[in-house]
């Protein structure tokens, strides 16, 4: 397992989050890394939670290698510019309209992109590479309608594994034997020997 801290966040260095806007092509890097160290060998599998899972789902419109099996992502958003519209009106109380311009401004100057440049929608419909999408139907954060979008998005086979009233990121902590059965049935379907 090669656990990685995105940038910007805990000791990962860097002042940036990109939102999976940038991540995307660290997760191609990173994928690279286990490659020149492990060879060709064993499968990879991409897996991120939230932010994490917003990053791998962009990856999946990278030129990724033969070597990546799948991609799990928990609770993943569809885009920086849907999670800001989501998170203002409906946690917030306040119309996006207030914040967007000094969104845009933000992502302008510090990644050199706007919130609305690239999604997961966009990145799956490039893709071929399977997906597991994991979901709590309880979370106020990132709506379940995401993870549905993003089913719906693209040509790659797709698993929707949901987890009824499970909040933000907490599907594994709700209902464990079920997230792990989840994993282990995907892990089986495309694990296969080349």
């Amino acid at each position: 397992v090669l656990y990685i801290e995105q940038g910007g966040q805990h000791a990962s260095g860097g002042d940036s989050i990109g939102l999976g806007l940038l991540e995307r092509h660290d997760c191609l890097d990173w994928v690279h890394w286990v490659q020149d160290r492990c060879g060709d060998a064993l499968p990879i599998y991409l897996f991120g939670v939230s932010m994490g899972a917003a990053s791998v789902l962009m990856a999946a419109g990278e030129p990724l290698p033969e070597q990546v099996h799948g991609i799990i992502a928990d609770c993943g958003f569809t885009s920086p510019e849907a999670i800001f519209r989501h998170v203002s009106s409906q946690n917030l109380h306040l119309p996006y309209g207030l914040f967007k311009r000094r969104v845009d401004r933000h992502f302008l100057r510090r990644i050199q992109t706007s919130p609305d440049g690239y999604s997961t929608l966009d990145a799956l419909r490039e893709s071929s590479t399977p997906v597991l999408l994991i979901h709590g139907t309880g979370d106020r954060f990132v709506p379940v309608d995401m993870s549905y979008a993003n089913y719906n998005a693209g040509p790659a086979p797709k698993t929707l594994f949901l987890v009824p009233w499970a909040g933000h990121a907490e599907s594994y902590f709700t209902d464990q034997a079920g997230y792990e059965a989840a994993l282990t049935e995907f892990w089986a379907k495309y694990d296969t020997a080349e």
